[in-house]
């Protein structure tokens, strides 16, 4: 593109000034400047819309890739909530595994119970004594790992169902997004 000379710059506008005031003398003329200015603004109106349409389409575009981030959205939000499910599910002992906390409090428990029994009948058994303090402790040191971990589980889960609302929430907003191209889809 050429650049032009402050001089032809001048020259431009002395010669556009006077082919317009030739033209304002007459009817015609007259007219014909108003139709002109009519069709020039039709065109940048219809050059504007156009492009703002494209502008608004491109914002949308593509629209398989909403449908592919809603699908990813809903497999993750499945596979949270199966770790939350089993999260907070109750460990099953399986054969040949450690037995887990909650059944090892209980035997615990149940121990000094009958070691309290047997101390009933015998009014001194050092023996039974240091047993029912070994299992008291036993019992102790397990419930507070227990404790521990039944309240780690519990804010894990409460951060698995936060995260699985905020996927909620995205996904709300892709399905909507969704329904808005979809006549746009079929209009085109």
């Amino acid at each position: 593109m050429q650049r032009l000379s402050p001089a032809t710059s001048d020259d431009s506008e002395t010669e556009y000034r006077a082919i317009e005031s030739t033209l304002l003398e007459s009817a015609r003329g007259r007219w014909f400047l108003a139709e002109h200015g009519r069709r020039a603004r039709r065109l940048d109106s219809a050059l504007l819309e156009d492009a703002i349409g494209r502008l608004q389409t491109s914002l949308r575009q593509p629209p398989a890739l909403l449908g592919q981030l809603k699908a990813e959205i809903e497999t993750l939000k499945q596979h949270l909530a199966a770790i939350r499910s089993e999260l907070l599910s109750r460990p099953r002992a399986e054969e040949g595994a450690e037995v887990p906390a909650s059944h090892a409090i209980l035997k615990a428990a149940e121990d000094i119970h009958d070691i309290a029994w047997s101390l009933q009948a015998n009014p001194f058994d050092p023996k039974g004594c240091e047993t029912i303090a070994r299992n008291a402790g036993r019992l102790y040191v397990l419930s507070q790992g227990q404790a521990i971990a039944s309240d780690r589980a519990l804010k894990t889960a409460t951060a698995i169902e936060d995260a699985s609302n905020r996927l909620e929430a995205i996904l709300e907003t892709v399905i909507h997004e969704l329904q808005v191209d979809a006549p746009q889809a079929q209009a085109g």
